[in-house]
């Protein structure tokens, strides 16, 4: 007989499966059915772990938060030149959308701009937090010559993550058709020749 698997682990696998249905069919295909049949348990064992599909869009904006932002900061608190580090974060954040594209699926729904108004604060905030970390390195790479003086940090921040998110966009509005790394490595090619 196999193991029982933690509450954690049960968990992470019902938020794994909740952006995999995202992903193939959209917010509007999320049931607590489709995670159930995803995640290959029982509707009675995901309702053991969430109490419904709103606590699971909340878990699900926690893991993002976690593995783009939390990541981010990791990054920035970590050793190397900042155009390293913000070279680091973006291909991290593409690797993640390609990985799962059910996460900018779930950022441009309904569901987070008009939905769940807690929701959408908790998503907004990290956002800012995710800012305010790229505007930081983008500072201490003009403060060490890497980075053009004229540049303002926080709207430079600003416009590489609108490279990463109108690309996201472009992405799953063509159905995931086209080479998502492959775009983004000619964009931040051209992103650095801006900068420097």
């Amino acid at each position: 007989m196999l193991p029982k698997k933690s509450t954690r682990i049960r968990k992470e696998e019902i938020v794994q499966a909740a952006i995999q249905v995202i992903g193939a069919q959209g917010v509007n295909s999320l049931t607590i059915a489709a995670i159930a049949g995803r995640a290959g348990m029982s509707e009675a064992n995901i309702y053991r772990h969430f109490g419904g599909k709103q606590e699971i869009l909340s878990a699900l904006a926690d893991f993002i938060g976690t593995e783009v932002m939390g990541k981010a900061a990791a990054i920035a608190g970590g050793s190397g030149p900042p155009l390293e580090k913000l070279r680091a974060i973006f291909f991290s954040h593409v690797s993640l959308i390609a990985e799962l594209p059910g996460i900018p699926r779930f950022i441009f729904s309904d569901e987070v701009h008009l939905g769940d108004r807690e929701l959408s604060r908790v998503i907004a905030q990290r956002m800012a937090g995710y800012v305010e970390t790229l505007a930081g390195i983008i500072a201490a790479g003009i403060a060490e010559g890497e980075i053009r003086n004229s540049l303002a940090p926080r709207e430079t921040a600003l416009t590489m993550l609108g490279m990463i998110q109108f690309t996201a966009l472009r992405w799953t509005v063509a159905g995931t058709s086209f080479d998502i790394r492959d775009e983004a490595k000619k964009l931040w090619d051209n992103f650095m020749h801006l900068i420097r």
